[in-house]
């Protein structure tokens, strides 16, 4: 009964080697999942990050009834979070208007504070500032 458990526990103890040296099994052991992205990568994401940053921040420069200095975009892999405040409702909804409009940006979320301002505002958003359109 004992030399069972010892040969059960041995055939694990086996199976659970090959599993992490074949690689598979490693990173989720190790709480991980995904390979760590090589120095290529990373410089690579955080320039089209950086583009989308300034992307966003020249569409908001751009529009009369937004106050730039007042919004914060942060890229989070393709999505872009704005950050800030802005007068009336008008305003909020130009300013995701403009980040929506930037290549590479699939979803805008916003975390803008709404102070007393218009309803509706004239908005520009859409044109290219700075960057090539879709499918150019």
């Amino acid at each position: 009964m004992a030399g069972d458990r010892r040969r059960a526990a041995r055939r694990m103890g086996a199976a659970v080697m090959v599993w992490v040296a074949s690689g598979m099994g490693a990173c989720a052991l190790l709480g991980g999942g995904e390979p760590a992205e090589t120095p290529a990568q990373i410089s690579e994401r955080t320039g089209r990050e950086a583009a989308i940053v300034r992307e966003v921040q020249a569409r908001m420069a751009a529009e009369p009834s937004i106050d730039a200095a007042a919004i914060r975009p942060v890229v989070v892999g393709t999505e872009i979070h704005l950050h800030g405040s802005v007068r009336g409702f008008g305003a909020l909804q130009c300013a995701r208007a403009n980040a929506e409009m930037v290549p590479g940006v699939t979803l805008v979320i916003d975390f803008l504070v709404l102070q007393p301002g218009p309803a509706r505002v004239a908005c520009n958003s859409p044109r290219v500032v700075g960057a090539r359109p879709a499918g150019s």
